[in-house]
């Protein structure tokens, strides 16, 4: 148990119900983590009614029966199937029993994309002691898994967070346990609960550090909560804004632009969108940051 200590471990909470298409390749793709730390696996299912409960149950037996290759230091792997209150209420359930010393959560239809990402996260945290949140960036897949897109970071700027570009890329992102507190996560946002929590941690001054690390593969699809609660995501976003901000201008900036990007994106046809849209970000982006957009 002292050596365990003495080496990182990392929680890695999954929230998942009737994703039984995907969650295989989301443990597949943690379990398969190679380096010197721990694993502290744990499956949150909502009572899924498809296959997605027999796939969890089988990694599962495949560990304590020890026929599952490892390529980390262990793995502790638990689960429940039970009814839940949502993603906030499974992802609280879930770090309720992590052991680690890292925490991130990694939704059941997004994977890690490269065998050595836990092992990069333990290294930037056991050489900067005094970090507490690591974000990095990822790619877009589709239901293939296929990648589509690069999502890269090139700055972390809390009015571009607030009020324009939510873009810390969640499964990219992980942070010391100590900064967790069970009531950053609120079971009122749907959409957003991640920018709500990320957004509040650099609000309060935690030390962060943005890395160009590929790590991890964020899947889009027609069913995605992103795409199919646009309305929802766009309220909640402009809601978390007026937590911070009661400047009328910078919020009715964010409302217009926000309106833009989440709902006409998907709305209009492509070359309607793009002869408004660019101009639209660089006035926005300069009236609320003073810089380009992006």
């Amino acid at each position: 148990m002292n050596s365990c200590m003495a080496l990182t471990i990392i929680s890695i909470v999954t929230p998942s119900f009737n994703q039984g298409r995907f969650i295989e390749e989301t443990i597949r793709s943690i379990l398969a983590q190679e380096g010197d730390f721990f694993i502290d696996y744990i499956v949150v299912d909502g009572g899924s009614t498809d296959q997605s409960v027999d796939i969890i149950r089988k990694y599962d037996i495949l560990l304590r029966e020890g026929t599952l290759d490892t390529a980390c230091r262990g793995i502790t792997y638990r689960w429940v199937s039970e009814k839940d209150r949502g993603q906030v209420d499974a992802l609280k359930k879930g770090f309720r029993m992590a052991k680690g010393d890292i925490f991130c959560w990694l939704n059941s239809d997004d994977v890690y994309l490269e065998r050595d990402v836990l092992q990069r996260v333990s290294s930037y945290f056991s050489a900067d002691k005094d970090l507490e949140l690591l974000t990095a960036d990822g790619f877009f897949i589709n239901e293939n898994g296929q990648t589509s897109g690069l999502h890269h970071v090139d700055r972390i700027v809390f009015k571009e967070l607030l009020y324009l570009d939510y873009h810390i890329l969640q499964p990219s992102t992980f942070f010391r346990r100590k900064i967790y507190a069970e009531d950053s996560l609120r079971e009122k946002y749907v959409c957003a609960l991640d920018a709500d929590f990320f957004i509040r941690l650099i609000w309060e001054g935690v030390k962060y550090k943005k890395t160009d690390d590929i790590m991890s593969g964020f899947r889009i699809y027609p069913e995605i909560k992103t795409v199919a609660l646009a309305g929802t995501r766009y309220r909640e976003q402009l809601a978390i804004a007026q937590l911070y901000s009661n400047n009328i201008l910078l919020l009715a900036v964010s409302a217009v632009y926000r309106y833009f990007e989440i709902i006409l994106r998907q709305k209009l046809p492509p070359r309607l969108f793009q002869a408004f849209f660019p101009t639209l970000k660089s006035l926005s982006y300069w009236i609320i940051t003073g810089k380009r957009g992006r």
